[in-house]
C-alpha cells in the first residue's frame, strides 16, 4: 500500500491517475480492474460510505479521501 500526501495542486491526483495507472496497464493488470474514483465529485456520493466502496476494490486509485468517514478501516480490511 503507497500513500501520497502533499499540499493541494501539487501533483498527487496526476501521479495516481496518470503516472500509476500507466504502470499498472504496462505491468499486465487488466484496464477493467482498475477502478478510480474522485470522492470529492457528486457522481461517486455513494462510495464516501466504506462499506459500499469496499466492493468495488481491486486496484483503487482514490483521490480526496477525507471525504470518506473511516477510510483507514476500509484499508485495514483490505489486509486481511
Amino acid at each position: 500500500m503507497k500513500e501520497f500526501t502533499g499540499i493541494c495542486r501539487c501533483g498527487k491526483f496526476f501521479l495516481l491517475f496518470t503516472i500509476f495507472k500507466r504502470y499498472l496497464l504496462e505491468n499486465d493488470v487488466h484496464a477493467g480492474h482498475i477502478i478510480e474514483i474522485a470522492l470529492n465529485g457528486i457522481e461517486n456520493e455513494e462510495l464516501r460510505d466504506p462499506k459500499v466502496c469496499f466492493k468495488f476494490i481491486n486496484y483503487l486509485l482514490l483521490d480526496e479521501v477525507q471525504f470518506m468517514p473511516r477510510f483507514v478501516e476500509v484499508l485495514n480490511s483490505l489486509l486481511l
